[in-house]
């Protein structure tokens, strides 16, 4: 399998090349399961959050395949180039205050419903002891209402880029199927959707 899908922008080439760079001068990686990832159409993968190296990672194995757009906390935009950089690589800020963030969400769903692929850590922020997290319910709204499966990432071996165990693995499970779009109760479906994601992560 090549470095990069068919057709890949230069600048999301030359940024996996340096994830690439930085995998193999640290620890390796080891890639299972991305036959589980569809080539086209609308997905979104979700994976467990226990550093900075799981979004890069991620982003690198997804981006054998296709195109990746994520969700990244709003306040790493504030630093260019690196919000800039972040922008570039299908970046979507995300405010992770109150509620939740109406317009990332909207935009994420505008990248599903083109037939894109969102990237989505459902814990919403970082497991300091690799524990699993209550996960928030936005993976669910956007499965519900794109109708687009769940594809679950487990990383391993990412809690830090200089000890540890070797080399980082991500294994990629089977597809979770969207829920219905029309449940009699949208919040409690949505994150009880979310905590089936988990389960489904913390399964591989």
């Amino acid at each position: 399998m090549t470095p990069t899908f068919s057709g890949a922008p230069p600048f999301f080439r030359a940024a996996c090349a340096v994830v690439r760079g930085f995998a193999g001068l640290t620890k390796g990686l080891s890639l299972e399961g991305l036959e589980h990832l569809p080539p086209s159409g609308p997905v979104i993968v979700a994976g467990n959050h226990v550093s900075l190296i799981e979004g890069p990672l991620v982003g690198y194995a997804v981006g054998r395949v296709r195109q990746p757009s994520f969700m990244i906390k709003e306040e790493l935009f504030r630093f260019p180039p690196l919000g800039w950089t972040l922008r570039e690589l299908g970046g979507i800020p995300l405010d992770r205050g109150g509620r939740g963030d109406v317009k990332a969400l909207r935009r994420a769903l505008n990248v599903l419903a083109g037939g894109g692929c969102m990237v989505v850590f459902p814990e919403g922020t970082r497991s300091k002891d690799g524990q699993p997290l209550k996960p928030k319910a936005g993976v669910g709204l956007l499965a519900r209402q794109s109708g687009a499966p769940v594809v679950p990432v487990r990383a391993r071996n990412t809690l830090s880029a200089l000890s540890g165990e070797r080399p980082y693995r991500l294994t990629f499970g089977a597809p979770v199927p969207a829920p219905p779009k029309d449940p009699e109760d949208s919040r409690s479906a949505d994150r009880a959707f979310a905590e089936a994601v988990m389960a489904a992560i913390f399964a591989l």
